[in-house]
């Protein structure tokens, strides 16, 4: 569950949590060499909150003012950027915010068209068009300059970077940055997560709990947005969204078969955090987050220990380590230690202290595992050990802990446990809401 901007979680298929995305789709005969390229299995979704951020609105879309021109292959503007997922039924659409706000964007489809927010259309090409921020507009091809915000829509698709999305973006400038919210099919939105945060070769009842999973977070965090201009964002602050290309049928049919289902904690929404593996047991979110949340409290899990992250180590060479205390504001001399002093009932740490030179800190163990890097300290389930002037780092499963161990499902699937009995065990006292088998 994020770059993330309280950074928390970790990434899920990701060298790191903030950028360069790595696919997720291997088969498990590429496990070990994954593995030992540092880019396996991170899994996570769900901040530990979701306040909305002091932003502005953007330009609230309206129908077009008219009849707009047609063009065969491409429909007048879409109508699905007023939409939001805040109930389980009907067609939805979900506003997925793409990673990295940047002064430019390169979009491409046969054709391409843009509209204003007041529905009428202002702009058209075909193959390729880049469009960037200045200031509070938008310039379309290195010339026109158009408002503030644009929606685009391409036929038969649109790629926006080179990710492959489903046609549709809204396009948003603000002081110079460019945002860029994907507007997705909800079902076709949850079948791309689950394609990034599971192997195909998952058990099909592991991938139906994941989708459920993905779909309740979704739809709840639709429900209060962090910001008016988007619902989810496109990373493990919320779930890993990188475009369409390469779902497979595995993951379509995840989605398809629980269409519309999705968990409720006293006819609420629950929170459905999940993480790649737990190692042997599951997190308190209140021990993680500081809010206890009935349904997320820990759970002895025995499901994940064919995970290959079950077990990992990490050796923190000494330039690294300095590195680390300087950003965690610990001044770093040849006496630099660092040492966990503090761990919640699971065994994971919760404190840990940096001191070097008279100088000592004691801070959050997610924060040193936050400077660290996810995909290097992978848990906090884990033991920090001097080894001449170096730290050797030894530890147990891959994320917070927290909710769903995805792993320990795929576990449990294997054995017999079909997806309802999955979700009961990860969130427990929770009650799945919709048709489901």
């Amino acid at each position: 569950m994020s770059r993330v901007s309280l950074q928390w979680e970790e990434g899920f298929y990701k060298v790191q949590a903030v950028s360069g995305d790595i696919p997720a789709r291997f088969r498990t005969a590429a496990v070990a060499a994954l593995l030992a390229a540092g880019i396996l299995l991170s899994g996570c979704a769900g901040a530990p909150s979701r306040e909305p951020a002091p932003r502005r609105s953007p330009p609230a879309s309206r129908p077009s003012a008219g009849p707009a021109s047609t063009q065969q292959g491409i429909t007048p503007r879409p109508d699905a950027f007023v939409a939001s997922p805040f109930e389980a039924t009907g067609p939805r659409f979900i506003r997925v915010l793409l990673p990295g706000g940047t002064s430019g964007v390169v979009l491409e489809g046969e054709t391409i068209r843009a509209w204003g927010v007041d529905g009428r259309l202002v702009a058209e090409a075909a193959g390729r068009v880049t469009l960037s921020a200045v200031a509070e507009r938008i310039r379309w091809n290195g010339s026109r300059l158009l408002g503030d915000t644009l929606d685009a829509a391409g036929a038969p698709d649109l790629r926006v970077g080179n990710r492959k999305g489903t046609g549709r973006v809204r396009l948003l400038a603000r002081k110079g940055e460019l945002l860029i919210v994907a507007v997705e099919p909800l079902e076709a939105y949850v079948a791309a997560v689950v394609s990034r945060e599971a192997a195909p070769s998952f058990h099909p009842e592991a991938l139906a709990a994941m989708a459920v999973a993905a779909r309740t977070y979704a739809v709840g965090a639709a429900a209060k947005p962090r910001d008016p201009a988007y619902d989810v964002v496109a990373t493990v602050e919320d779930q890993v969204f990188d475009g369409m290309d390469g779902v497979t049928a595995v993951f379509r049919e995840a989605a398809d078969r629980t269409r519309g289902v999705v968990v409720r904690y006293r006819g609420e929404l629950a929170r459905t955090v999940y993480h790649s593996t737990c190692g042997g047991r599951t997190e308190d979110a209140e021990s993680a987050w500081g809010k206890d949340v009935p349904y997320l409290r820990a759970q002895r899990c025995d499901d994940c220990a064919d995970s290959p992250v079950y077990r990992w180590q990490y050796r923190m060479f000494e330039a690294e380590g300095r590195r680390v205390a300087k950003v965690l504001g610990v001044p770093p001399g040849k006496d630099l230690r660092i040492d966990v002093t503090g761990r919640t009932p699971s065994g994971r740490a919760s404190r840990v202290r940096i001191s070097s030179g008279g100088v000592s800190r004691e801070l959050q163990a997610a924060q040193f595992r936050n400077a660290a890097g996810y995909a290097k300290v992978r848990s906090l389930k884990m033991e920090i050990v001097p080894v001449a002037g170096e730290w050797r780092i030894t530890g147990e499963g891959w994320g917070h802990g927290v909710g769903l161990c995805q792993f320990g499902a795929n576990g449990m699937a294997r054995r017999g446990a079909g997806l309802r009995e999955i979700l009961a065990r990860y969130y427990p006292g929770t009650e799945i809401n919709g048709e489901a088998p």
